[in-house]
């Protein structure tokens, strides 16, 4: 079961998406501000954030750039949900993006979305072992890949 973490200061909009998620079978947990959401994120490593942008505490920018740089959450998808910073939002390198109000549809299709992506992780902080057979391919190659890979999902 996949594991999502919602980090919206609004109570009406987080136990909302969390009801929905849960109905569509994933586990979901609730953050209720930035700084709850980064010890949450940390302590239960979800496979993907959903995130509002303006909250106290720390806003959703704020939560991005901390967990970005720690290594267990570097590579965990991140989508934010905003209504009024989405400048600002698209200038960072997230994972997703959606402007509130959003549908149902518009949630699920952007959770699927991220976790269809083939996993790029941390080796150490990976959840589940790869038994592919080692690759042949170069580093640049191996980027070269990915960076296709990430073009069409996004062409698509």
């Amino acid at each position: 079961m996949k594991k999502i973490l919602v980090i919206e200061d609004n109570n009406l909009i987080r136990e909302t998406v969390l009801e929905l998620l849960e109905s569509r079978g994933f586990e979901a947990v609730g953050a209720e501000n930035g700084r709850v959401g980064i010890q949450l994120a940390i302590a239960e490593i979800p496979d993907l954030i959903l995130s509002d942008v303006m909250m106290p505490e720390l806003n959703g920018l704020e939560v991005f750039a901390a967990l970005r740089s720690y290594p267990a959450t570097a590579s965990i998808p991140f989508i934010f949900m905003t209504a009024t910073e989405m400048e600002k939002v698209l200038e960072l390198k997230a994972d997703g993006y959606l402007s509130k109000p959003c549908s149902v549809t518009e949630i699920l299709r952007a959770i699927a979305t991220q976790l269809e992506k083939p996993t790029i992780s941390n080796p150490k902080y990976q959840k589940v072992t790869d038994n592919s057979p080692p690759s042949n391919l170069s580093k640049r190659a191996r980027e070269q890949k990915s960076q296709f890979e990430i073009a069409s999902l996004c062409s698509q």
